[in-house]
C-alpha cells in the first residue's frame, strides 16, 4: 500500500496543529491511497458522496491515480481543480472546499461543493417601489451574483474577487462593465482594498467607512442598495458596484449628492412628475434641516418679520411656556430622535403603534406641561415628515446632525448664526469629492447636460450617459441609421396598405 508524501505529512499536521475542526475520509484503492479533508458544516455531504467518494471507490483499478487524471476522468463534481501548493490547504478547507491528497502525486485535488445556508430572496425593506422588480440582495455573494448575472447578459461584465480580512477571510467583489465604467476608479477601488488591514470584515457598512477618502468626511461618497434592479442600473449607468459576502447591502460608486434625491421609482414613471417628486424631495430636505432653526431665529431675534397679528398669536402660545426657544427645539428634536431610534429596534408588528400612541401622548402632555409650544409641535411633526421624504436612508443620517448644528448656531447668533451655518455646510458639500468626481455634480462644477438631465430622465431622450462621470463608452443608446430609418419607413408603409 502507498503511503503519503513527507509534505502531505507535514500539511496533515499543521493542519491538526491549528486546531482546525475538520473531517477526514480515508479511501483505500489498489495502489493509492486518498484522504479527503472538509468541514462537514459548510460542505454538501450528499455532494461529496455522489460526486466525488462514490466514483473513486468504483474506479479502483489495479494502478496509480494521478490528481490530473482523477479530475479529468473519475470526479464528477462541477468545480473541481489541482493545485500544489500545500500552504493553501488550510485556506482551501476553511472557505468550504474539500481536498483530496493522493499518495501518488505531489499535486491535490480541489473540489467545490460548498453548501451555505441562506435566506430566500427577500421583498425590499429599505427602499421600498411600486412598479419596480421586488427582488433584493440577500446575505450570500453567489446568490447576489446571479441576481446580477439574471439581469446583466453584457459579456462586457466583469467580476472581480478579492479577499478582505485577516482572520474572517471575506470574499469582496468588485462589478464593473469594462467598456463603460472608468478604469482609473476601477483601480483606484481595488487598490484601497488591497491595502486593507483588518482582521475581520462583515458588510459593506465598515467597507464603505475603510475606503472613504478620510475618516472625517460627514458625507459618504457611496451609494447603496438592497435592490438587484438599481444595482444594475448603476452599472450600465458606468459606476463600479462593491458587495460582500455575509452582507445584504451593495454600494455604488462614484455617487452625487443629486442622486441621494433619486428614487427607484423615477425610472418607472413619467419624466414630468419625476421631476414634481424631486422637486418635493428637495423642499422636504430643506425643511428638515432648517425649519427648526428658522423657528429659534423667528421667536427670539427677529419677531418683526411676521405680520402683527401672528406675532401676537404666537407671544400668546408662548406664555405658558417655561424655556427659551432653544431649549424647547432641543428637547422635542432630542424626542423625535429618540422616538425614531427607538422605532427601529422594537418589532415590527408593534412599532407603528407604539410610534402613534406615544407621540400624542408625550406631545399633549408636553404641551399642557408649559415645556413648548403648540407652532412648535406643529414645525417638528412636520420636519419629521419630510425626512422620511428623502429616498437614500442612509444618505440622510448627515442631515440629522446638522439640524442640530443649525440649531446651535441659530441659537447663539440667530439668522446670521443660520446663513453662517449653511454657508460652511455649502462649502462642506462643494469640496467633497468621489472618487475623483466632485459631490455636487452636476451643479458644481456645472454642466447643463447633467443638470437637465438629472431633473428629467427619460432613456428614450437621454442618450448620452452623466458626463461627469468620465466614463468609458458615454453613449446610451446609438441613433438609427439611415438604413435603419429606411427600413422602418417601408415597414409602415406596408402596413398602411
Amino acid at each position: 500500500m502507498s503511503t503519503f508524501k513527507a509534505a502531505q505529512h507535514k500539511a496533515l499536521i499543521e493542519l491538526r496543529n491549528k486546531g482546525v475542526a475538520h473531517a477526514e475520509r480515508t479511501i483505500r484503492l489498489a495502489k493509492c491511497e486518498i484522504k479527503a479533508l472538509y468541514v462537514k458544516q459548510i460542505v454538501d455531504t450528499k455532494d461529496l458522496a455522489e460526486f466525488i467518494i462514490k466514483p473513486l471507490i468504483e474506479w479502483n483499478k489495479n494502478e496509480e491515480l494521478s490528481a490530473s487524471k482523477a479530475v479529468s476522468e473519475i470526479i464528477q463534481a462541477y468545480d473541481v481543480k489541482t493545485d500544489d501548493d500545500m500552504g493553501k490547504i488550510v485556506d482551501y478547507i476553511l472557505d468550504g472546499m474539500v481536498v483530496l491528497l493522493l499518495s501518488a502525486d505531489d499535486a491535490y485535488i480541489v473540489a467545490n461543493i460548498k453548501k451555505v445556508e441562506h435566506r430566500s430572496i427577500p421583498k425590499p425593506e429599505i427602499t421600498y417601489t411600486l412598479r419596480g422588480p421586488r427582488d433584493c440582495f440577500t446575505e450570500n455573494l453567489d446568490v447576489n451574483l446571479s441576481l446580477i448575472r439574471y439581469r446583466m447578459k453584457d459579456p462586457n461584465l466583469r467580476v472581480d474577487l478579492m479577499t478582505a480580512g485577516k482572520r474572517s477571510k471575506t470574499s469582496v467583489a468588485v462589478i464593473y462593465i469594462e467598456d463603460i465604467a472608468n478604469p482609473k476608479i476601477v483601480r483606484e477601488i481595488k487598490k484601497r482594498i488591497d491595502a486593507l488591514s483588518v482582521d475581520i470584515l462583515w458588510g459593506t457598512g465598515e467597507l464603505e467607512q475603510m475606503l472613504q477618502n478620510s475618516p472625517a468626511d460627514l458625507f459618504t461618497q457611496f451609494g447603496t442598495t438592497e435592490r438587484s434592479d438599481w444595482a444594475c442600473e448603476a452599472l450600465v449607468e458606468g459606476k463600479v458596484l462593491i458587495m460582500v459576502d455575509g452582507g445584504g447591502i451593495a454600494i455604488f460608486l462614484p455617487h452625487t449628492f443629486s442622486e441621494t434625491m433619486i428614487a427607484c421609482d423615477d425610472r418607472y414613471d413619467n419624466k414630468f412628475f419625476g421631476l414634481f417628486s424631486r422637486i418635493i424631495r428637495y423642499l422636504s430636505l430643506l425643511l428638515t434641516l432648517c425649519s427648526s432653526s428658522f423657528y429659534i431665529a423667528m421667536v427670539s431675534f427677529r419677531a418683526d418679520i411676521l405680520p402683527a397679528n401672528f406675532i401676537i398669536t404666537i407671544a400668546q402660545m408662548r406664555q405658558s411656556v417655561l424655556f427659551p426657544a432653544i431649549v424647547d427645539v432641543l428637547i422635542i428634536e432630542f424626542l423625535i430622535e429618540l422616538m425614531r431610534e427607538s422605532m427601529i429596534r422594537v418589532p415590527t408588528k408593534i412599532g407603528p403603534a407604539i410610534g402613534i400612541v406615544g407621540a400624542i401622548v408625550i406631545g399633549q402632555a408636553a404641551i399642557a406641561a408649559g415645556i413648548f409650544s403648540p407652532l412648535l409641535l406643529i414645525i417638528a411633526a412636520t420636519s419629521l415628515m419630510a425626512s422620511f421624504a428623502i429616498p437614500n436612508y442612509f444618505g440622510s443620517h448627515p442631515f440629522r446632525i446638522l439640524k442640530f448644528y443649525l440649531i446651535f448656531a441659530t441659537g447663539i447668533l440667530g439668522f446670521y448664526g443660520m446663513i453662517l451655518a449653511l454657508t460652511t455646510i455649502m462649502i462642506s458639500l462643494v469640496s467633497a469629492n468621489s472618487f475623483g468626481v466632485p459631490y455636487m455634480a452636476p451643479i458644481a462644477p456645472f454642466n447643463l447636460y447633467d443638470f437637465v438631465r438629472s431633473l428629467f430622465f427619460s432613456r428614450a431622450h437621454s442618450k448620452k450617459r452623466m458626463q461627469y462621470q468620465k466614463t468609458i463608452d458615454d453613449t446610451r443608446s446609438d441613433p438609427p441609421t439611415l438604413e435603419e430609418k429606411a427600413k422602418e419607413k417601408n415597414i409602415q408603409l406596408r402596413e398602411e396598405e
